[in-house]
């Protein structure tokens, strides 16, 4: 699941001059996955150790279950935790600790159908955020608009940042003077660089 933050405390240091933070999104997977996956992994080698020790074949069965189950989701949450991805006005970035992971950038997505970069399926049952409010999630993938290859998967995103992802084919940032154009445009309006 992927959270909206508005404004990110510091700018991160691999901003390029004149580009701009768009949209922020943080995995939520790590501060929970890893912990319940602990916790289902634990209560596996308690019920295996139970059926060591108590001679009984039904819970080291289930204990191997739930340790099997549990692992996978304890190294997922760990590996997954702290991840940022970044929407700027060049491009789109996922970065974990301040460093680098992927980066995407937006010309590639310049004069394409939404529908063949964005892949969002929605998923089958709601959240409810701390005021009791439904929350509509979205499992959002970033395809190449040429081969259709998955170029970054963003996780479970909440409605208001897909609609802010959709935005990536429509405004062109000058990199010269981080003027927003519009993609029919060859020149920036505000300095005359070619886009």
């Amino acid at each position: 699941m992927v959270d909206i933050q508005a404004n990110p405390s510091a700018p991160p240091s691999w901003l390029q001059p004149h580009e701009e933070i768009v949209w922020v999104g943080e995995t939520q997977y790590g501060n929970r996955g890893w912990g319940s996956g602990l916790i289902v992994t634990l209560l596996g080698a308690l019920l295996v150790m139970a059926g060591v020790f108590g001679s009984s074949f039904g819970f080291i069965l289930v204990g191997a279950l739930f340790f099997l189950v549990g692992a996978p989701l304890t190294y997922a949450g760990i590996k997954q935790g702290g991840t940022r991805f970044y929407l700027t006005s060049f491009r789109l970035v996922r970065a974990k600790r301040g460093t680098v992971l992927n980066q995407i950038s937006r010309r590639i997505f310049l004069g394409k159908n939404l529908a063949t970069f964005l892949r969002v399926s929605q998923a089958p049952s709601g959240k409810y955020d701390k005021a009791w409010k439904k929350v509509v999630n979205f499992h959002v993938d970033v395809l190449d608009p040429n081969s259709g290859n998955v170029l970054m998967s963003l996780g479970w995103v909440p409605a208001p940042s897909v609609q802010v992802l959709e935005t990536i084919s429509q405004v062109v940032y000058c990199q010269y003077c981080g003027r927003s154009n519009p993609p029919s445009n060859n020149a920036c309006s505000e300095c005359g660089a070619s886009l």
